[in-house]
Formats: structure tokens, C-alpha cells, sequence
């Protein structure tokens, strides 16, 4: 008879046989549906996928090796390692790359039969960090709010073959929490005032926002449920661990009715909405009510979506606690750690917090050492959400001892830009990685919007993967070498890039000009400061402040240089297609990308150069009609082309956007309404009024730029106009209550927009640095080397951006009041006092 020892050793030992085979054959299947799915099944064949065995702590690792001539084999710990080592071999040997974009529109995958590759080749490379964290809180309202199933498992292949481990899984939780409030007795009245519409959701879960664009009706919470599960479910078949979301004390306003004398806090006001449409309630953490909601919403969420015990939780985003006493402090943070160490049974819990709290000058040290240490340091991971402009865990010690992500946040809202400090990627993550001190543990990509920028996220993925600093500029050639089917080999187009990472891809966020079409337009009254008052709303310490265009920040990096890359891409696309007969979606979508900046700072000029005709007028009573009329006309012409430049790509099209969310609607009206309401306010007016987060989330796309950016403009002009030729200066309120009329009825209208692109993007990119940026034939320029003029600017009191010459040309031969310009960017209205300035030289304008 066998000992009860001996059965409890045997029994062990199947068990943990069974966990092996188990996680063998996970990590093979889902390693071999993935190559499937990003090479096809007949390609996919000439794959071999195992389970490469090391110990428990070691980070993803892949190991790559060509057994038989044609033939790939790749092991890896994970179904991400596997992934990430498939993404190594197709960059190495067949110069391929997958990028955001519409119907794969993004990828160049370029793999020949048989397989490139050297027999004697075997690789072998971990992670250098343990965990690679993916999304903002935002991201999933910016870009995600609309994706189906397929959207999503392309995302998610996206992530695996990028490295992505930790990935933020909000989806669906709105059924979750309508499950759990409705049994406790919220009624359901209660719960549509408590959510917002499907666009606002994220806003919404952390406490900042409600009722705005609802209602959320009952069958699209089952909707957004069911398509979570499969979500869940590929991501962790892949390995990785999804992060969901956990209980802050945020509660709907009913709970006060359910439980009588519970203690609730709320914070008055977010982003100016005021008390009916922000500041939600709070569950003091004090109050026995706080563990007993939390205990009933993780039961219910392990049961509807499981869990790996790894939960988002943000009690303040963007909010002031009640008491700074650092006692209150750890209470809360306490309080909130104790709910999901009760619920996951276990004390493996961790609590995954986002630092953007800490951006506020409320979090002293004191304090922010209080809310964190209140949390053992292995049940804590702080996401330092902003370190590539705002590293906290310097400021803070490491978070006192709290595992941290070193994070790239990069974008806010979605607007378009290109932007972002390659050279600075390449090496900060590695420098708090090895820091005296250091408690880092990986690297996260925090975009409030995603599918922009694909070299900066690119690059960012890669810092997971190296265990020293990146060679920025060896790292770029490769880069442009993989995007491109034939244009890694074109010199031009390598020397576009050279441009771009010496300008743009050398800044910051806050280092960097968006563009005038995101900035509603304005007036003042007052005479002593600019008329054309484009606010552009900037985050510090969550107030509200206006950029000031001024000759000192006109703009951070050389606008020049962005017109000769358009020129050198637009050559070297010329070069494909003349040898090849087409080329790539990638090349497409960065001549559009380029063309599209281009156009905004030249039509930045142009808003400048009105501006500055009526400020003349204003204060000198010039004459400035012709000059109004004739500027201002070409500053709309630029609009309508830039319109019909973004409609050759299917990647900048509003009508896409609007598609995706019809697509979640059934087919009752109400819901149609519903989601077409939430997709235009967003990326307009963002909430119902013309208030602190209008054209936050901007989108440079064919239909919003030249129905909506191009119509503002114009009732912009209208105004200057009608001032001059009554005498009267432009009324301020009358202008900002026609825009707010207009800007409303645009984004409540049901009008719909193509969703499949027109025009060819090659010639219309031709066609338009023709005219956009060359001089024009009309007009020669007697050039004065190191001179300058002493007359007065066309644009004052602010500066153009613009430092290439041929387009100084261009608007200079534009404005009729325009005598010449200096090379270093301004527009004179004459040309006596001529000066001796080194460096920069001036062009009198000859008019033929």
C-alpha cells in the first residue's frame, strides 16, 4: 500500500507536469496562430516554434537559430518572446517592419521563398527589463473607444511582436460596474446620469466627468463585455498580463440613497465643467462602506473577466484631495491596496498606479512618501507616466523604494504633429534603468492617443530589448531601410529622415509647434496685443494657460527643415514609383504625414500675416483691404488643398473615424445619434461649451480640416474684414458666439464623410510642394548677402515660422504690401535702412 507521503510527491509531480505541458502548448499554439496571422499559413509552415526553458525570474527571452536552409526555428519562455523573436528575424534578414495603420496599411512585410537566413545564425536575447506596460487610461477614449474584434487582435499581435507584457485592459468594465451597483439597488436612471457617453468613458472612470454624451445604453455595455473577453483571452494566451481596472472609491450618486449616511466627498469642479457635468463623489476610505463596495466589484469582476491579480487603480488624476495631511494620505492609498489584496484572496496583489498625480503642486515630498509607503513596495508599481519630459522618480527617490515603469507619454489628445526626441529615447530609459538606487523595472508607452509618430514608438520598444544606450543614427538608417518596400534604398528618402531627426524627432512635447488650425480663433479688444488670438491650451499643474507665438518661441525647431524633407520624399517617391510602378502604404502615409506639416505651419504664417494687415489697420488706419482679401484667401486655398492632401490616405480620414463608431451602434437611431454625437464633440469641442478643452483633441483629417477648420477660419476673416470696411473693430463676443453656433451645429449634425481615400498621394504630394513650397515664377529678388532692413514687419508683433527661402518668396510675392524679407523669417512693408547683419541675408522683391 502506498504511504500517503509517496501519493502526495506523485500527485505534485503530475501537477507540475500537467502546469508544463499546459504552458508548453500554450506558448507553441499561440507563438504558431500569431506567425499565422502576420505571414499566412503557407509562409507560417516553414516555422518551428518551441517552449525555451529557463528559470522563473529570467525576463522574456527568444531564441532564434536556422536549423535547415529555409527553415526558421524559434523558442521562447513566452508567447510574447516568440513573437518578439519572429519580429527580430523578419527586421534582420528580410527588411520588414508592422506600424500602425489602417488594413495593415502601416506594414511592410517582405519575406521571399525560401526563408533568407544563415544556417549558422543562432541567437539568443531576454528583455533587459521585466515588464514593457502599454496605453494611457486615455488612450482607450482617443483611439481604441470604437475597435472590434479584428482591430483589436491586430493590436494586440502588435504588442507581442513589439514585446508588450503589461497591457492596460479597460474595455467593458462600465457592464462590470452597472452589474454591481444595480444589485446593490442603484437603479438604472441612477447609472446612465452616473456615465458619460462611450467617447468620455475614460474621463468618466476616473471620477473627472459624467452624464456628458450619454446615455450608454445597456446592450453596448454587453457589447464592449463580450468583446473584452476576447480581448482577455488572447492576451493571455500570449503571456502577457492584463491590467484591469480596479476600485479608486469612485461611486455613482445613488449609492448615497443605498446606504444612508455613508460619507462621500466631491471635488466641485474638473476642466470647468462645473457641478452638473464633473467632479463625481468619492467614498471617504475611512468609511466601512469603502471595503464593502470594493470587495463586492472585485468578486464580480474576477468572475466576469478572471483576473491575474494586477489592477489600475487613480484616486486624484487631475484632482485635489480633501486634506493634505500625509495621515489621510495613506489611509486612502491603504484603504485601496487593502480592498484588492481582500478580493484577489492572496497577497499577491499589485496595484498598478499612473504618477500623473504628482504633476500637481499639491504632492510634496512628504505627501507623496505618505501614499506610497502606506503599500508594501512589491504590491506597488508607479507608472512614471511623463519621464521623457517629467522624470518623478528622480524628484522622488525612486518612488522611496517603489518598483517604477519609466513611461513615454508623448502625445496628448491625438493632435497631429511630428515630434519627439529620438536621441533622448534612445538613452534616458537606460539611464534610470542603471541609476544609483534605481528601482525600475520597465519601460511603457503612455500615449493619451496612439497611430502617430510609428518611428518614436518604434524606437521606444526597442530601449526593452537593449541593455545599453541606442546608436540613434545607426538605429534610424535601419529603420528606414525595414519601412519602406523599396525606399530604404533611395537616398533621398534617407536623406528626408536626416532632416527630421536633426529637427523635429530632436524635441520634447513642450519643445514643439502643433500648428494654428487646433487654436479656435479670437479677437480681443484690446489694441495693445494681437487680434488673431489662436489659444492653444497647454497642461501645467492642471491650470490653463494660453502659448504666445512671440519672436522668442515662434516656434522650436526650423520649419525649413520639414520643407526640404517633404521635398526629399517626394523626390524619392518619385524614384520608387518611376522604377517600381507603386509605392508603400508607409511611404504614402509619411509623404502625407510631412506634406500635412508643411501646410500647417505655412498656413500658421498666413493667419500671422492677416493678423498683422489688421492690426495695421487698427492702429494706423492702413489701408488693408487688397492685402486682407488676398492673404486671407490663400490662407483658405491652403486649408483646401491640405484637405485634398489628407484624403489621398486612408489613415487621415474623418470618414473612418465616424464609421468605426457607427459600426458599434445597433441599428436604432438613438444609438446612431448617440455615437456620432461622441465621435465629433471629441474631437472638436470636447464637452459641451467652447471651454478649456476645446480642440484638445484636434485630428489633422480629410473632411474636419475643410468642413470644419477651414469654416472657422473663414468666419475669422469675415470678422477682420467686416471691421475694416465699417470702421469698427471686430467684436470679440460676436465672434466667439458665431464660432460656438457653428462649432455646435457641426458636431451635432449627422452628416457623414468618405471613408475610402480619392486622389493618388504621390502626385497630389507633387503638385503641391510645387506650389506650397517653391517660389513662385511671378516675381524675382534682388538678394543682399549679411543685410538686413530696418522697416517695419508685416506681421507684427509676431513672428513667422517659416525660414525657407522660397517659401518667404511665395508670401512675400502673395502680399501685395510686401517690399522683401530677411532670411531669418520677416516680412518687411519696405526697404529703406538697409544694415550690415552677418548671417542674415535680404531679398527686395521685384515684381515683373
Amino acid at each position: 500500500m502506498m504511504s500517503p507521503t509517496m501519493l502526495t510527491l506523485l500527485v505534485g509531480l503530475g501537477i507540475l507536469s500537467a502546469v508544463q505541458s499546459s504552458r508548453e502548448s500554450t506558448v507553441v499554439g499561440s507563438g504558431k496562430e500569431l506567425i499565422q496571422r502576420v505571414l499566412g499559413e503557407t509562409l507560417a509552415a516553414n516555422f518551428t516554434v518551441c517552449t525555451l526553458e529557463v528559470a522563473d525570474d529570467v525576463n522574456d527571452t527568444f531564441d532564434l537559430s536556422m536549423p535547415l536552409p529555409g527553415h526558421v526555428r524559434i523558442c521562447g519562455n513566452s508567447g510574447v518572446a516568440v513573437a518578439r523573436g519572429l519580429y527580430h528575424y523578419l527586421r534582420l534578414y528580410c527588411k520588414s517592419s508592422v506600424a500602425w495603420g489602417r488594413n495593415s496599411s502601416g506594414d511592410n512585410i517582405n519575406v521571399p521563398t525560401p526563408l533568407p537566413g544563415d544556417t549558422w545564425y543562432h541567437f539568443r536575447q531576454s528583455s533587459s527589463v521585466k515588464w514593457r506596460y502599454y496605453m494611457n487610461v486615455c488612450t482607450v477614449s482617443y483611439s481604441s473607444v470604437w475597435w472590434d474584434w479584428r482591430r483589436w487582435e491586430r493590436e494586440i499581435d502588435w504588442m507581442a511582436l513589439h514585446g508588450i507584457n503589461l497591457p492596460l485592459a479597460f474595455t467593458g468594465q462600465e457592464y462590470v460596474i452597472a452589474d454591481v451597483y444595480n444589485t446593490m439597488g442603484v437603479t438604472e436612471e441612477e447609472m446612465q446620469v452616473y456615465f458619460t457617453g462611450p467617447a468620455f468613458l475614460a474621463w468618466n472612470r476616473m471620477a473627472n466627468f459624467r452624464t456628458w454624451a450619454g446615455p450608454l445604453p445597456p446592450d453596448m455595455r454587453e457589447q464592449q463585455y463580450s468583446l473584452q473577453l476576447r480581448i482577455l483571452e488572447r492576451m493571455r494566451q500570449l503571456g502577457m498580463k492584463p491590467v484591469l481596472p480596479g476600485f479608486s472609491g469612485h461611486v455613482p450618486r445613488g449609492i448615497e440613497r443605498v446606504f444612508p449616511g455613508i460619507k462621500l466627498q466631491r471635488d466641485m469642479d474638473w476642466a470647468g465643467f462645473g457641478a452638473n457635468l464633473s467632479g463625481d463623489y468619492f467614498v471617504e476610505p475611512t468609511d466601512p462602506h469603502f471595503q464593502e463596495i470594493a470587495g463586492a466589484y472585485y468578486t464580480r469582476l474576477a468572475e466576469l473577466m478572471g483576473t491575474d491579480h494586477v489592477y489600475n487603480a487613480d484616486n486624484f488624476n487631475e484632482m485635489t484631495p480633501s486634506s493634505g495631511d500625509p495621515e489621510y494620505l495613506a489611509n486612502v492609498s491603504s484603504a485601496v491596496y487593502q480592498a484588492m489584496k481582500t478580493a484577489a484572496g492572496n497577497a499577491s496583489a499589485t496595484w498598478v498606479m499612473q504618477g500623473w498625480l504628482f504633476m500637481s503642486g499639491f504632492w510634496s515630498q512628504s505627501r507623496v512618501q505618505a501614499y506610497l509607503n502606506a503599500v508594501p513596495d512589491r504590491n506597488m508599481i508607479v507608472l512614471d507616466l511623463y519621464a521623457e519630459v517629467s522624470p518623478f522618480w528622480a524628484k522622488f527617490h525612486s518612488f522611496y523604494g517603489k518598483p517604477f515603469i519609466w513611461c513615454l507619454l508623448h502625445n496628448f489628445g491625438g493632435r497631429r504633429a511630428l515630434y519627439g526626441n529620438l536621441s533622448h529615447i534612445g538613452q534616458a530609459p537606460h539611464h534610470a534603468l542603471h541609476a544609483a538606487g534605481s528601482t525600475m523595472i520597465g519601460i511603457g508607452l503612455t500615449p493619451e492617443a496612439i497611430e502617430q509618430n510609428p518611428v518614436v514608438y518604434e524606437l521606444m520598444t526597442d530601449t526593452a530589448w537593449h541593455d545599453s544606450a541606442i546608436d540613434v543614427d545607426f538605429w534610424l538608417q535601419e529603420y528606414v531601410e525595414r519601412r519602406y518596400r523599396h525606399g530604404g534604398g533611395v537616398l533621398s528618402v534617407h536623406a528626408a529622415w536626416s532632416v527630421l531627426q536633426q529637427s523635429v524627432y530632436g524635441l520634447n512635447w513642450l519643445d514643439r509647434f502643433l500648428g494654428v488650425m487646433h487654436r479656435t480663433p479670437q479677437v480681443t479688444t484690446k489694441s495693445s496685443v494681437r487680434v488673431a488670438y489662436p489659444a492653444m491650451p497647454v497642461q501645467a499643474s492642471m491650470t490653463h494657460t494660453s502659448y504666445t507665438r512671440g519672436p522668442e518661441n515662434a516656434s522650436a525647431y526650423d520649419c525649413a527643415a520639414v520643407t526640404s524633407a517633404w521635398r526629399h520624399l517626394t523626390a524619392g517617391a518619385v524614384q520608387v514609383y518611376t522604377k517600381h510602378g507603386a509605392i508603400s502604404g508607409p511611404l504614402s502615409y509619411d509623404l502625407v504625414d510631412t506634406g500635412r506639416q508643411v501646410l500647417v505651419d505655412l498656413h500658421a504664417d498666413f493667419v500671422t500675416l492677416a493678423n498683422g494687415a489688421y492690426l495695421r489697420w487698427l492702429h494706423d488706419k492702413a489701408n488693408v483691404t487688397d492685402e486682407l482679401s488676398i492673404v486671407g484667401d490663400t490662407m483658405l486655398t491652403i486649408l483646401q488643398d491640405l484637405d485634398a492632401l489628407l484624403g489621398t490616405d486612408q489613415n487621415f480620414l474623418l470618414g473612418s473615424w465616424l464609421d468605426d463608431a457607427l459600426a458599434m451602434a445597433n441599428s436604432s437611431g438613438t444609438e446612431k445619434e448617440i455615437v456620432l454625437l461622441n465621435a465629433k464633440n471629441q474631437i472638436t469641442m470636447w464637452g459641451p461649451y467652447m471651454g478649456y478643452l476645446n480642440d484638445y483633441a484636434e485630428k489633422h483629417w480629410s473632411g474636419l480640416v475643410g468642413t470644419y477648420y477651414q469654416e472657422r477660419w473663414r468666419l475669422w476673416l469675415n470678422a477682420l474684414r467686416s471691421a475694416v470696411a465699417s470702421g469698427e473693430p471686430a467684436d470679440a463676443k460676436t465672434l466667439e458666439s458665431t464660432l460656438e453656433h457653428f462649432q455646435e451645429g457641426w458636431y451635432r449634425s449627422q452628416d457623414l464623410f468618405p471613408a475610402s481615400p480619392s486622389g493618388d498621394t504621390l502626385p497630389v504630394s507633387e503638385q503641391l510642394a510645387k506650389k506650397w513650397a517653391s517660389a513662385p515664377s511671378t516675381a524675382g529678388f534682388i538678394t543682399i548677402k549679411d543685410a538686413t532692413i530696418m522697416g517695419h514687419d508685416l506681421h507684427a508683433p509676431t513672428r513667422l515660422v517659416s525660414r525657407d527661402v522660397e517659401q518667404l518668396k511665395l508670401m512675400c510675392a502673395v502680399n501685395p504690401a510686401c517690399a522683401g524679407f530677411t532670411s531669418d523669417g520677416f516680412l518687411k512693408s519696405d526697404t529703406g535702412f538697409v544694415t550690415v547683419t552677418p548671417g542674415s541675408d535680404l531679398y527686395i522683391i521685384d515684381r515683373k
